[in-house]
């Protein structure tokens, strides 16, 4: 090859990676998967990308919680047992929306949960009930233990922080929609289920619900694991 067409190729490349760069820094902050996440921004897809790189880089993850405007404090997760804890895990003291205490979270998955909860949840039973979201019941975040209680089965995302099983949602007129009583339903409850869901999905990296098995009969299981899924 000459040195004339290799000159000709860099020039191309180099030309190529210029129009890349010069489209990313144009594209809105929404969609522009190296900007900053924003927890008030409607989620799109290029969320799941900031959530993984804000697992990388805590601090910048502890300011996009911070710039939601919720109250929380940094709480470390230690552990004595190998593969348990969460350095970077913050404590949920106050949101929108009560989730009666417990909510001990990494970071990333802290970030995750306000994007459903302000995006989806709260969104969906203003559509479907005509009413105000109160609270989130869930059964845990942090627990040290291997999957479904298995001593056969690797860590659950539990013990690292990075999941949380959500069972039911109470409205300000009092009405309380149970992931046991009213899945698959068809139903204005059973309907707002399978929003919320499908809505985590797009959100959370592994979600599972009642269809998965009879152990998530009912709850939402939600991480930010390893691998993606929704069941």
């Amino acid at each position: 090859m000459s040195r004339w067409a290799i000159a000709a190729r860099i020039a191309l490349f180099s030309g190529m990676a210029f129009l890349a760069g010069w489209a990313l820094w144009n594209l809105p902050d929404s969609i522009n998967p190296f900007s900053p996440l924003e927890v008030a921004d409607a989620p799109t897809l290029a969320t799941p990308i900031k959530l993984r790189i804000l697992e990388h880089r805590p601090e910048a993850c502890i300011a996009a919680v911070r710039r939601s405007r919720v109250e929380f404090v940094r709480a470390p997760i230690t552990s004595d047992h190998k593969g348990c804890g969460a350095e970077t895990a913050l404590t949920l003291e106050r949101s929108d929306v009560s989730y009666g205490g417990g909510v001990k979270l990494s970071c990333a998955t802290m970030a995750a949960l306000l994007i459903w909860e302000r995006h989806v949840a709260e969104p969906a039973a203003e559509e479907i009930f005509g009413s105000k979201l109160v609270r989130i019941v869930h059964y845990g975040t942090y627990q040290c233990r291997n999957i479904n209680h298995n001593p056969d089965e690797r860590l659950s995302y539990h013990a690292t922080g990075r999941a949380i099983d959500i069972a039911a949602f109470v409205l300000a007129d009092g009405r309380k929609i149970s992931v046991l009583k009213d899945w698959d339903k068809d139903t204005p409850e059973g309907k707002f289920l399978t929003r919320v869901h499908d809505g985590a999905c797009e959100v959370f990296r592994g979600v599972l619900g009642p269809d998965y098995n009879k152990l998530h009969a009912n709850h939402f299981h939600m991480e930010m694991g390893r691998w993606s899924f929704c069941k």
